[in-house]
């Protein structure tokens, strides 16, 4: 979920904004409510360990980003800093530990089989 989230709203829609506009911002916020969104759900479905379901959300993101840094520098063109990249990787991490732990707290409790 949030890998389609993050691909639709960055390959498609961020290459139609202007990177110096004020649009950029709602790309990056739809971004970030994907990854929000995606571990939510995927804490909320998971039996169990919802915050490293919710968390593991996020590496299928990071992994399509740095493939595309890694073709870019490939290719020649002019990247962002590796130090930027690791930042955005933290923060795609912290937010799908958010979604973890949102969709962990407002999961269904099924119950111990000692109650």
């Amino acid at each position: 979920m949030s890998l389609l989230v993050v691909v639709a709203f960055g390959l498609i829609i961020g290459n139609l904004v202007d990177r110096a506009g004020q649009n950029s911002l709602l790309v990056s916020a739809a971004i970030s409510i994907g990854l929000v969104l995606g571990a939510f759900i995927a804490a909320r479905k998971a039996p169990r360990s919802h915050i490293f379901h919710g968390m593991l959300t996020s590496v299928a993101p990071i992994a399509l980003s740095l493939f595309i840094q890694l073709v870019r520098v490939g290719r020649g063109i002019q990247t962002v800093s590796w130090l930027s990249l690791v930042l955005v990787f933290f923060l795609a991490v912290s937010l799908a530990t958010l979604g973890g732990i949102a969709g962990g707290r407002l999961s269904p409790h099924k119950g111990s089989l000692f109650e």
